[in-house]
């Protein structure tokens, strides 16, 4: 753009829910409720040559897991952002219906300040391969986590039907109505278990927390206003050495020496970090 920011370009159509939910929560009010962690549209521009679709000016951000949250600290940052993101979405009646993890997405400026390719993402701009592809989210001074693709919610509707979306919800139905609010609890409950809980060992902190939110009847299922205070209350027992235990990938086994040297080094390191208070970027506008 002209203001030198790097954008990414969406094709959406014309009709879809993702424009004018999109406009209402980019709305300059509501910009500055630091609880809106919907991604701004920054633009819609319109194809004279198609008249079906239009684009999306959005800013450009990292997928969730690139790189992953190291840390319990790191996934509590994560965990807190998002519950009040949905509160706050939900609070102005919105609800998203597909904030699985494919649809969290991050401000990756402090980890790269020199930015990334967009399809390259191990890169640079200009096709420059990254030296430290993963680097510290507590580093950096954190980071913040956007909800994308408004493409099928929804809003001033307390019942909906469809069976749209990434994660196979119980009550999905095309005939049925259901609740979009507690849908949208169950989704993020489990985009949690698959980011987090399937991924890494030291994660099981947050499985109550998981089981809350994934109940199979909606009707079991708290609210996002509740699943945020649930959260607070688990985070409230949890001790500084937890809070800077180290995530280990399930994918990548370690002998025991091997995980005591790693995870003394990460306490070290985070101990550092944490004290640093890096003042955050911004928010994306």
């Amino acid at each position: 753009m002209s203001d030198g920011r790097t954008v990414m370009l969406k094709i959406a159509p014309k009709d879809s829910p993702e424009i004018p939910i999109g406009q209402y929560l980019s709305s300059s009010e509501l910009q500055q409720d630091s609880r809106n962690h919907s991604l701004p549209l920054l633009d819609v521009l319109h194809d004279p040559a198609d008249a079906q679709n239009v684009i999306l000016v959005l800013p450009l951000v990292r997928r969730v897991d690139e790189p992953p949250p190291a840390s319990v600290r790191e996934c509590c940052d994560l965990i807190e952002q998002t519950l009040e993101g949905l509160v706050f979405l939900h609070e102005h009646k919105i609800a998203h219906r597909d904030c699985a993890w494919g649809n969290i997405m991050m401000d990756g400026r402090a980890l790269f300040p020199k930015g990334w390719h967009p399809q390259l993402r191990a890169t640079y701009p200009d096709g420059t391969e990254m030296k430290n592809p993963s680097p510290s989210r507590t580093a950096s001074g954190g980071v913040r986590y956007y909800f994308i693709d408004f493409g099928i919610s929804s809003r001033d509707k307390d019942q909906v039907l469809g069976i749209d979306g990434q994660e196979p919800a119980p009550e999905l139905s095309a005939t049925v109505p259901y609740d979009p609010y507690k849908l949208d609890v169950y989704v993020l409950g489990m985009a949690y278990r698959h980011l987090l809980l399937e991924e890494h060992i030291g994660a099981e902190v947050f499985l109550p927390l998981i089981n809350f939110m994934s109940k199979p009847n909606p009707a079991d299922r708290p609210t996002a206003a509740e699943s945020l205070q649930r959260f607070q209350e688990l985070a409230k027992t949890f001790s500084s050495p937890l809070l800077s235990q180290r995530l280990r990938p399930k994918a990548f086994p370690e002998s025991t020496l091997v995980r005591m040297i790693r995870d003394l080094h990460y306490r070290v390191r985070d101990f550092y970090w944490a004290r640093q208070k890096k003042v955050p970027f911004s928010a994306l506008a």
